[in-house]
């Protein structure tokens, strides 16, 4: 496994990040447990977490599975706030209210110390920064959080945030988590430069489009039942027939070249400049095995310009930003 320093922390990261959402919904404790310990003994040294996946089962499987195997030190364990966690007015959002509250429930149900890298989930239009970076310095200071980032994030609110820690003295985002994936590449466009001028690492999520690329879906007006798509419409507005074709034209080029599609769909991405790591969020344990391989396969100038001739940099043919907020 490789690894990659991630952004202005000194962090090294494996270039693959095992995502978590899965966890408790649909995949059990058993097989949680399962994908975890495998992903560690093939070197993966990072865990992607939020407090709203699984309404916080995810969080306590980590932190029991963490517990069970004794390598809670070995492993770099993130979380992140904003989403909804309650019916009340102040359960949401990035409010020093919500963020401190937020943290200190992660904490219990990872049953940890502390969190490697916090992440504020989305930006927050309707609190000024100042109160966000406030309530990150406070849980610096304490202790409970080591390092913070941002999720989906405008390059502008990352901006405004760098300069406002700069300003305050107030810890900084070491790293971006933005979709990247090759049926969204507008990251290339603003995203990815900011990140290179401020070295903040990038962790990728929906490296195979929400298994599109996967070729879990073959026609987006026939969504598979039990898939993501058909777990809620913003999962499945991502499906359309442009990525779908997009996926079995890559595919024929994943036969070619001797792998699977969603190796060569996470491969791309770990290919792209400024990428630091891509997450992938394993259903099963077989899911995980196949997508190990995707560390070690070297595409060569060929493979991407192939895939640049299917979709443009810059360019998209499925809206993975459909949950920003602030993409139009």
């Amino acid at each position: 496994m490789e690894y990659r320093r991630l952004g202005r922390s000194g962090l090294k990261i494996s270039k693959l990040t095992l995502g978590t959402m899965n966890f408790g919904n649909p995949t059990d404790k058993a097989e949680s447990f399962r994908i975890i310990n495998t992903a560690l003994d093939a070197g993966i040294n990072i865990l992607d977490c939020a407090d709203v996946y699984a309404e916080g089962a995810s969080e306590r499987i980590i932190g029991e599975a963490l517990a069970e195997n004794g390598k809670r030190k070995d492993v770099l364990v993130t979380s992140k706030a904003f989403l909804p966690t309650g019916k009340g007015p102040n359960d949401a959002g990035n409010s020093k209210h919500h963020i401190l509250a937020a943290c200190e429930n992660s904490l219990k149900r990872l049953k940890t110390d502390w969190i490697d890298i916090y992440f504020l989930h989305r930006t927050d239009f309707s609190v000024p920064q100042e109160e966000s970076l406030a309530a990150l310095d406070l849980l610096v200071r304490q202790g409970k959080v080591r390092h913070i980032g941002c999720s989906t994030h405008p390059p502008w609110r990352a901006v405004e945030a760098w300069w406002i820690a700069d300003k305050h003295h107030y810890p900084k985002f070491i790293c971006e988590q933005p979709p990247y994936n090759l049926l969204d590449r507008r990251v290339e466009n603003e995203i990815v430069p900011m990140c290179k001028a401020y070295d903040l690492g990038i962790i990728s999520w929906s490296p195979l489009a929400q298994g599109v690329l996967a070729g879990r879906y073959q026609d987006a007006a026939d969504i598979p039942p039990g898939s993501r798509g058909a777990f809620k419409s913003i999962y499945a507005e991502r499906i359309t027939p442009q990525g779908i074709e997009v996926a079995q034209q890559l595919a024929q080029r994943a036969s070619q070249i001797g792998c699977t599609l969603p190796q060569l769909a996470v491969a791309w991405v770990l290919h792209q400049p400024g990428v630091t790591a891509a997450i992938i969020g394993p259903r099963t344990l077989a899911h995980l095995n196949d997508l190990l391989s995707a560390a070690d396969l070297n595409l060569d100038d060929s493979d991407l310009d192939y895939c640049n001739r299917l979709v443009k940099p810059g360019a998209f043919v499925s809206d993975h930003f459909n949950t920003a907020g602030w993409r139009s």
